[in-house]
């Protein structure tokens, strides 16, 4: 969505889903591989796997991560099939563009994604309530993405304190208070 530094404030966001250092990790719009460079950085390393449906970004993140374990595939985040059970899905940004369809999609693809993941799953979405807006960018209320997340589960954390503009909801499939 723009800058740098945003993007690290989103990461970081996503972060507080959980410790992510060994657990398998499904990065849905993988874009370049950035959010695993900026995990590597910070010395924690997943099981990861990164999927996007821009063939030429797969092939860019197959170069730039060469000799790692870290998988990337072609697919498309409301029909991604998965092979082997992960732990965390994070989707950063995929919601950022107001294609055709895109609004429609959200709520599918969040029950989708959600079905993949074992411990949680962390989202991130341009916000209704910032205070400016460029063109193009689909903005979603807040209130309206928890009240659907808490319909997949009781477990929902909404973070509206990194950015005026963006919003992160972790959703929990291992209910945080049930932990031992």
């Amino acid at each position: 969505f723009g800058r740098r530094d945003s993007q690290e404030k989103r990461f970081a966001s996503v972060l507080a889903l959980g410790d992510l250092h060994g657990k398998r990790v499904l990065d849905v719009g993988c874009g370049f591989g950035d959010f695993l460079a900026w995990l590597h950085a910070r010395g924690i390393e997943p099981d990861y796997t990164g999927i996007d449906i821009v063939r030429p970004s797969i092939e860019r993140c197959r170069a730039r991560f060469k000799g790692t374990d870290a998988r990337f595939l072609i697919g498309d985040a409301l029909t991604f099939v998965k092979g082997e059970p992960y732990d965390y899905v994070v989707a950063s940004g995929i919601f950022g563009y107001n294609a055709r369809d895109t609004r429609e999609r959200v709520r599918p693809t969040l029950e989708h994604l959600f079905s993949l993941a074992r411990i949680g799953m962390a989202v991130n979405f341009l916000s209704c309530r910032a205070p400016t807006r460029s063109p193009g960018r689909l903005y979603l209320q807040p209130s309206d993405v928890l009240q659907f997340a808490l319909e997949l589960t009781p477990a929902v954390k909404l973070d509206h304190t990194y950015l005026p503009n963006d919003f992160t909801v972790c959703l929990y499939r291992i209910l945080p208070w049930d932990r031992g």
